[in-house]
């Protein structure tokens, strides 16, 4: 109506504003295509905010519209550098992905010229024209003086590489030399990564050199492995398998989860000796000289997710981990970060999640319920379930709760908020929603799963798609993967990224406790 009426209204826009960014997909669309009606360059600006949410092929069709449609309007604003989209790269680059004819990339080059531009947009603006711009744009990211921007461009130049198929007009092994000379750790990085994507095997001696280099920086270490795994091949595959087994500690976890991509049961083995060799125990919460193994804990903490995160991603990996683990059980603290990133990333096989939750001492009990058990535990809840501890056993890590779902504020933002759970919904729709996540799947949180060619696995949520690539925001690497169509093997919808068995490692009592925690969320402040 709003659209219908924008010749009578006097203020269209305001109403539709809150619109655009409503928690229902479908509320979207409709805002998102009364903006069309709203002849002025203000509307592209309110109708773009539908870009920071997931879209649908419904959505972005009607964005993609929007821009047409509006083009008049919005161009000349464009221009003069008035259209303002409050520094939010994802809607400027909708704008310039939606239109891409020459004069709008011209447009953006020439404001690159302005002295106008502040630092933020400036960013923004070279990102647009790596995604959408020509060889000789691509370029202009290597003569940049701002080696800390260059180093934040570099992997947007190794994403158009993958995704695109294109690189930078020159020479590029010319262009490098001087950026892998840099005094700037990340910078030197990012090139030797960049120069791996594109195959310049006159690097490749420099990458192994600093691959095995103990006086490097481990950043740069870490990056000369991820080259060599680039550069592929055996003489990779045999230098991988050497550090994999021989590096120190702060390199070996990026050794050992590249050498997964070239040999997944070799990898584990070297996982599970790891494992066992470099653990770390729980750190303390006493301070003084304490603090120096609590930060050992968290450094370990990281590289262990790394390696687990290697297996999960890459097809029939986790059952590779889980057969290396079988024979040789990590300790509890490796376990429990193993299940807590399957569990956030709804990436829970069930021969891994096994293997880790007996490693870990954990007693899988629960198993999915016939509805008049569902009541009985209802029941049970709201009689003896206590919210307090409740609320202790949704912090635990290995559940992953807090890294997926946010409460009051705090927490993830992969699933549903959850701050008022238990005005919405009954104690037995709470029960049946943990044991069974794919029943009922609320609006918007539905994952798109991608198995490529190449033996990877995707899966998130759709951000966006086009004939050429999908984009999807993966929920293990927390980032937005962009995935060439051709190079898709599968495409299939995978429901929630909410793992089943989640309460298969609670007792009865916890399982209760964790239950009435939820159901008087919204009721009740903790």
């Amino acid at each position: 109506v709003v659209g219908a009426w924008a010749d009578r209204l006097s203020n269209p826009l305001e109403l539709l504003r809150p619109l655009v960014a409503d928690e229902y997909p479908r509320v979207r669309l409709q805002a998102v295509v009364s903006c069309s009606y709203v002849l002025k360059s203000e509307a592209m600006e309110i109708a773009a905010v539908a870009a920071d949410f997931p879209t649908d092929k419904f959505l972005t069709y009607a964005l993609n519209q929007v821009v047409f449609a509006l083009k008049p309007h919005w161009l000349p604003a464009f221009k003069t550098g008035q259209l303002n989209f409050d520094n939010k790269p994802g809607r400027l680059s909708l704008l310039v992905r939606a239109d891409a004819t020459a004069d709008t990339l011209q447009a953006v080059r020439e404001l690159l010229r302005s002295s106008r531009l502040d630092s933020a947009s400036r960013e923004t603006f070279l990102r647009i024209l790596i995604d959408t711009g020509s060889p000789d744009d691509l370029a202009t990211t290597l003569k940049l003086s701002d080696t800390a921007l260059q180093a934040r461009l570099l992997p947007a130049l190794a994403s158009a590489a993958r995704v695109r198929k294109l690189r930078p007009a020159g020479d590029l092994a010319l262009a490098l030399r001087p950026l892998l000379e840099s005094a700037d750790a990340r910078l030197r990085s990012e090139a030797l990564k960049l120069a791996g994507v594109w195959k310049l095997e006159s690097f490749r001696a420099t990458a192994e050199t600093l691959a095995f280099d103990v006086r490097s920086e481990t950043a740069v270490r870490r990056a000369a492995i991820e080259t060599l795994a680039s550069f592929g091949g055996e003489a990779s595959q045999r230098a991988l398998s050497r550090l994999a087994g021989e590096a120190a500690p702060s390199v070996q976890s990026t050794a050992i989860a590249a050498l997964a991509g070239f040999d997944a049961a070799a990898a584990a083995q070297k996982a599970a000796d790891w494992f066992n060799r470099a653990s770390i125990p729980s750190p303390s919460p006493l301070g003084g000289e304490r603090a120096g193994v609590r930060g050992e804990a968290e450094r370990f903490r990281a590289e262990s997710t790394e390696v687990f995160s290697a297996f999960l991603q890459r097809q029939g990996g986790a059952s590779a981990l889980a057969n290396a683990l079988s024979a040789k059980p990590p300790p509890k603290n490796v376990a429990e970060t193993g299940l807590a990133l399957m569990n956030a990333s709804g990436r829970r096989d069930e021969q891994l999640a096994g293997v880790l939750a007996k490693a870990a001492g954990l007693n899988r009990a629960n198993s999915l319920m016939t509805p008049a058990e569902i009541a009985a535990l209802s029941a049970e809840v709201r009689t003896q379930g206590d919210a307090r501890r409740g609320a202790e056993i949704f912090q635990r890590a290995e559940l992953g709760c807090v890294a997926c779902h946010a409460v009051n504020g705090t927490g993830g933002t992969i699933g549903p908020d959850l701050s008022a759970l238990g005005t919405a919904q009954p104690i037995d729709f709470i029960v049946g929603a943990i044991l069974d996540p794919q029943k009922e799947i609320k609006e918007g949180y539905i994952s798109t799963s991608l198995a490529t060619k190449d033996g990877n696995d995707f899966q998130g949520y759709l951000v966006r798609e086009s004939p050429e690539e999908i984009v999807l925001r993966d929920v293990l690497q927390n980032q937005e993967v962009r995935v060439r169509r051709d190079a898709i093997r599968e495409r299939r919808q995978s429901g929630s990224v909410m793992p089943t068995g989640l309460a298969d490692t609670l007792t009865r009592v916890e399982f209760r406790d964790l239950v009435r925690y939820l159901s008087e969320l919204g009721r009740t402040k903790f």
